[in-house]
C-alpha cells in the first residue's frame, strides 16, 4: 500500500519547513499548500489522511477552509489539525472544533506532541483503509461464490431440461422402432444418446471452478450447422456467419429456441440471419408457426413461465436468457409477421 499522504497548509515558507523537518522521520508523503484556496484542490484531488492547517492566513483562513471542506463528500471526513501561534485562547480552540477541526495545536510547537498526535491519524487512517480492503477482498469473493452458485444451477438446468427431452425423443424412437422395426429409427435415437453425452462433456468443462476464466470464440455457423442436421424435418435457411463470445452452453442457447420454435410453435420452417453490426452480432431466429400473444412474449424467459398446450415449462427460454446475461448479452422476442416468431440474440462479436 502506498505511502498515506499529509498536508500540511501555511502561507509562510519557512513555516512549512519547519513542521516538514519536525516530521521527516513520520511514514508518509508530505504535500505543501500556500493557501485555503489550494489546500481545497489538493484535498479533492488526492486521497488525504490528515491535514495539518494554519488558522490565520490571507484571503480564506483556516477556519473558513474546513468549513468548505465539510461540504463536499470527498474531504468531509478528513481529519484536520489546526495550527496557530496567535489564536490561542480557549474560545479559538472552541471556534475550531466547531468549524469540524479535531484537534488544535499552539506555536511554538512541541515536536514530541505533533508527531504524537500525528502518529495516531496516521494509524487511524492505515487501519480503516486495511479494513477497506478486508471488506472489499470479502465482497469480491462473496460475489465469486454467487457467481459460482449461479452457474452450477444454470448447468442443472440444462442438464436436467435437455437430456430430458432427449431421453423423450430416443423413448419415443424405442416405440415406434417396436412397430416398424426400421434401422434408421435406431440410428436416430443413438444420435440423441451422443448429442446427451457431449451436453454431458460440454456442461463438465462449465462447472469447473474457473470464473476468471474468459469467454471464448465461437463460429455460430458451425453450431447452428451442427444443431440443423438433427432436425432434418425442418426446412432451414441459413444466412451470414460471425464469431461470437461465449461459453460451453452456447450450443443449448441456440438448441432450445430451435427446440422451442418445433415442439411449441408448430413449425415447419426456420430462418436464421446472422447480421454484424460493428462490436455485436445480432442473430434472428425466425419461425413460421403458431406465434406467441403479447402477454405471453412479455414473461416467455420467466424461470416459472408456463405456457403452449403441451403444458411444459419455459425452462428451456429461461436457460437461453440466463446464458446469454453470462455472455454479456441480450435475447428478446418479437412477431414475425405475418405468422410466427422471431428470437433476437445479441452476443458480443469476438
Amino acid at each position: 500500500m502506498e505511502k498515506p499522504k499529509l498536508l500540511i497548509v501555511d502561507d509562510r515558507l519557512e513555516n512549512l519547513i519547519a513542521i516538514e523537518t519536525i516530521l521527516q522521520n513520520i511514514d508518509a508523503e508530505i504535500i505543501r499548500a500556500h493557501s485555503g484556496n489550494e489546500a481545497l484542490k489538493f484535498a479533492l484531488d488526492n486521497d488525504i489522511a490528515l491535514i495539518l492547517l494554519d488558522v490565520q492566513m490571507p484571503g480564506m483562513d483556516g477556519f473558513e477552509t474546513v468549513r468548505l471542506m465539510k461540504q463536499v463528500r470527498k474531504t468531509k471526513y478528513i481529519p484536520v489539525i489546526f495550527v496557530s501561534a496567535i489564536y490561542s485562547e480557549d474560545v479559538y480552540k472552541i471556534k475550531g472544533v466547531e468549524s469540524g477541526g479535531v484537534d488544535f495545536i499552539t506555536k511554538p510547537i512541541i515536536p514530541s506532541i505533533l508527531i504524537g498526535k500525528v502518529n495516531i491519524f496516521l494509524d487511524i487512517y492505515t487501519q480503516r483503509k486495511d479494513l477497506e480492503q478486508e471488506i472489499k477482498l470479502r465482497q469480491i469473493a462473496d460475489k465469486k461464490v454467487i457467481a459460482h452458485r449461479e452457474r452450477l444451477l444454470l448447468i442443472n438446468s440444462i442438464l436436467r431440461h435437455d437430456i430430458i427431452n432427449n431421453l423423450a425423443v430416443i423413448k419415443s424412437a424405442f416405440r415406434l422402432f417396436k412397430r416398424k422395426k426400421d434401422v434408421q429409427i435406431m440410428e436416430d435415437a443413438s444420435a440423441y444418446i451422443d448429442k446427451s453425452i457431449k451436453l454431458i462433456r460440454r456442461m463438465s468443462i462449465l462447472g469447473k471452478d474457473n470464473l476468471n476464466k474468459d469467454l471464448m470464440n465461437y463460429d455460430i455457423k458451425h453450431i447452428l450447422e451442427s444443431i440443423m442436421i438433427g432436425n432434418k424435418s425442418i426446412k432451414f435457411n441459413l444466412k451470414g456467419n460471425s464469431n461470437i463470445l461465449a461459453d460451453e452452453s452456447i450450443e443449448s442457447v441456440f438448441d432450445n429456441i430451435i427446440r422451442n420454435a418445433i415442439i411449441h410453435g408448430k413449425t415447419k420452417r426456420i430462418d436464421i440471419n446472422i447480421i454484424e453490426k460493428g462490436k455485436i452480432c445480432e442473430v434472428r431466429i425466425s419461425d413460421y408457426g403458431v406465434g406467441m400473444s403479447e402477454d405471453v412474449m412479455e414473461k416467455v424467459f420467466d424461470e416459472n413461465f408456463i405456457y403452449g398446450k403441451t403444458g411444459n415449462t419455459g425452462i428451456g427460454l429461461h436457460i437461453v436468457k440466463t446464458a446469454m446475461n453470462n455472455f454479456g448479452g441480450n435475447v428478446f422476442v418479437e412477431k414475425n409477421e405475418p405468422q410466427g416468431t422471431t428470437f433476437v440474440l445479441e452476443f458480443l462479436s469476438s
